[in-house]
């Protein structure tokens, strides 16, 4: 199998299939057949993997943390347990013979996970969006039962931060047009509508289907504690929009029935949700332009700009 390398983010871990097949020694689950990079995302190195166990094949995710802490994993690894405990059908922590979910290879952070069933969906459909509010209210619900806890990584004033770091990447136009969201995302920290764990990231990248059926919600990373009305506006950003940049009313109002079908939204939280999309837009520009220079970025900032704008008051 030789050496692996993923050359499409930002930073990538590489490893020899010896050092893997050693690694793979501590969960019993066969010998290594393969292992294929997944050459999406900005932030983790991910791999699929393909181990043999009494001459049947099983299929695996290995994600390595580039970014998170030792410190971190537990929080996420806690999560993902509670949530599949409760039936939601995300990829549960595989456990080591000693039953740890945490370890550590090629010196990062990493676990292990079942893969899921399900492809991502290109062009989701009513229904489809009608599943992923549904599943994301059921997400919220469920993570209110337990005490978790997770800073947001993605506050005001990482916000900041940010828009100094990619000024010169921008418009005159648009440093104004995030300094106004800035302005106003520092006076929505004293709002007093429900906050909780959210995901955070919940692209059609990070669901599963198969033909209707939702069969899987990854990539947990960026959950923390926030509004879960931001939740909402991030899902909504992606899941409801044309390639244009405007918005299908009837996938956004499918994805909103399908929410409050588990959990009703106050009415403060359907007034603010605009507004959360504009502070979901501004944030995922951000991150994108932060991916790398000018005409190298990992991720388009295009897209969210323009969003960004079209969703300005």
């Amino acid at each position: 199998m030789g050496h692996y390398e993923l050359v499409t983010m930002a930073a990538f871990t590489t490893f020899s299939d010896a050092a893997l097949a050693r690694y793979l020694i501590m969960f019993d689950i066969g010998t290594l057949v393969s292992a294929q990079a997944i050459e999406t995302g900005i932030e983790n190195s991910n791999y699929f993997l393909t181990t043999s166990k009494y001459d049947e094949n099983q299929e695996y995710v290995l994600s390595i943390m580039e970014d998170l802490s030792f410190d971190d994993i537990p929080f996420f690894n806690g999560l993902l347990s509670h949530l599949g405990h409760y039936g939601l059908p995300v990829p549960m922590p595989q456990q080591t013979l000693d039953g740890m979910t945490s370890t550590i290879f090629s010196g990062k952070p990493t676990v292990l996970f079942p893969k899921l069933d399900g492809e991502h969906l290109t062009h989701p459909s009513v229904d489809h969006c009608e599943s992923i509010g549904r599943v994301l209210a059921e997400i919220h619900n469920t993570l209110a039962t337990r005490n978790f806890a997770r800073a947001n990584p993605f506050d005001a004033d990482w916000m900041s931060r940010a828009m100094q770091s990619v000024h010169h990447m921008i418009s005159e136009r648009q440093q104004q047009l995030f300094a106004r969201v800035l302005e106003r995302y520092i006076e929505a920290d004293a709002l007093t509508i429900p906050r909780g764990i959210i995901h955070g990231d919940l692209f059609r990248d990070n669901a599963l289907f198969e033909g209707a059926k939702l069969t899987g919600v990854i990539d947990f990373y960026h959950a923390c504690d926030d509004y879960l009305v931001q939740d909402i506006a991030i899902t909504i950003n992606d899941w409801c929009t044309y390639p244009d940049g405007g918005f299908d009313t009837d996938r956004t109002d499918h994805l909103l029935a399908g929410y409050e079908a588990i959990r009703p939204l106050e009415p403060e939280e359907r007034e603010l949700l605009g507004f959360f999309q504009l502070v979901a837009a501004a944030r995922f520009s951000l991150t994108r332009l932060l991916s790398g220079e000018e005409g190298s970025h990992l991720k388009n900032p295009v897209e969210f700009l323009s969003l960004m704008e079209r969703l300005s008051p």
